[in-house]
């Protein structure tokens, strides 16, 4: 009868592979069940503590007041502990009567007598412990204890599938994130190589697609002048907060988050503004809405230059890799600002040269002509001389080499 309530348990198992919850549920009803214990638990270990993560029998004013929240340390006080401390299985026929049992109050409110913890072993660590208890005195038998080590190593081959399951869809999860925004990103520096010295279309480009690659749901580019600072490029803005930031220039300052960034000169996130003792604009929170946001400076030389803004209009901070492809964006919109300004320095160089050029064309002009008139009066003069006008040329002045 036990085999096959055993292997009723492994169908169900089989079935919910990757919920882990209905796994570890079934598990310990079924000991319970099984081993004609009164109560069940399976415990997960989270940090240094042993915390309940499912159970069978307990009262539920238990549950919810004490167990779901009071951690087991590993200790000889409570069977668990006793059990994460030895590493193998602890059979207590009384714990009134055990020397070193010290979890009174749990004991007390539950009621129990009897106590068998198995622990759940992976790699040679307790990272879990199944417990079964009896409200008598009526200790556990060998076979019992061994249906209950049998049901520990599925729970441990349960949470293991889980945790290599939820690794592949993690990994996957990054892969696929990461195609995604190499594809985007070869996409934005295509449309960036052909506007080369369209700043604005640049602009507009880059904050749109940070926009929709980090699921933000506003986004600009503010650059500073003097002491305030004005809109470059923005998206999906409230037309009402553009005319604020348009009308009212975001100063510069801790209670911004682009004042913030440029006061830093790094990147600033913003979790939830409502919570951030230091925000002061809430007029723009007001009309815009936003709670979590994200500032990354565009910097050029050391000096900040301006700031790439995300917003998201619910509490959900940016995961790490949202800030670095922000962070490429900003340094896109510094290289596309820099070449523009140096395309413009060549530009107004180049004028000037060409004014510099059509003046020295006109001085020379100017000065031929000058020139022109008395050479030519010189000229002129000499033929007078040869030809004798003014009388006779001595010979040798005549046949002199004057040139």
């Amino acid at each position: 009868m036990k085999q096959t309530a055993t292997a009723d348990v492994l169908k169900v198992i089989s079935r919910s592979t990757f919920d882990l919850q209905i796994v570890l549920d079934t598990l310990t009803e079924s000991a319970a069940q099984l081993c004609d214990a009164d109560m069940a638990a399976i415990t997960r270990q989270k940090g240094d503590a042993y915390y309940y993560v499912t159970s069978y029998g307990f009262p539920p004013a238990l549950l919810d007041q004490y167990l779901k929240n009071v951690p087991h340390m590993p200790g000889r006080g409570s069977v668990v502990g006793r059990t994460v401390v030895e590493g193998k299985s602890i059979h207590v026929p009384d714990v009134l009567a055990d020397p070193e049992y010290a979890h009174v109050e749990v004991q007390q409110r539950a009621g129990f007598r009897t106590a068998l913890a198995v622990p759940l072993v992976r790699e040679g660590n307790p990272i879990g412990v199944i417990a079964l208890a009896r409200r008598t005195v009526r200790p556990f038998t060998q076979k019992q204890i061994e249906l209950v080590a049998t049901f520990a190593d599925q729970a441990v081959i349960a949470i293991e599938n889980v945790r290599l399951f939820d690794e592949v869809q993690a990994r996957t999860r990054d892969l696929s994130e990461s195609l995604q925004q190499q594809t985007a990103t070869a996409d934005v520096l295509k449309v960036i190589s052909r506007s080369t010295f369209d700043l604005q279309t640049v602009l507009n480009t880059l904050v749109e697609s940070a926009a929709r690659l980090c699921e933000a749901d506003m986004a600009c580019i503010l650059r500073p002048q003097g002491s305030y600072f004005q809109f470059a490029a923005n998206y999906r803005l409230p037309q009402a907060f553009v005319h604020l930031a348009t009308t009212t220039p975001i100063a510069g300052g801790r209670g911004t988050l682009a004042g913030r960034v440029l006061a830093e000169g790094r990147t600033v996130h913003i979790p939830d503004v409502l919570a951030d003792p230091e925000w002061t604009f809430h007029e723009a929170q007001r009309i815009s809405g936003f709670r979590s946001g994200l500032g990354v400076p565009l910097i050029r030389e050391g000096t900040a230059i301006g700031v790439i803004v995300l917003w998201r209009s619910r509490v959900r901070p940016f995961t790490e890799k949202q800030i670095e492809l922000v962070t490429t964006f900003a340094d896109q919109a510094v290289i596309a600002i820099e070449n523009v300004r140096l395309f413009d320095e060549i530009q107004d160089k180049s004028r000037e040269l060409a004014e510099a050029s059509q003046h020295k064309s006109q001085f020379l002009a100017n000065m031929s002509h000058e020139l022109r008139t008395p050479l030519n009066a010189i000229l002129g003069y000499t033929e007078l001389i040869l030809d004798s006008i003014y009388g006779e040329m001595p010979e040798k002045a005549r046949t002199a080499d004057i040139w």
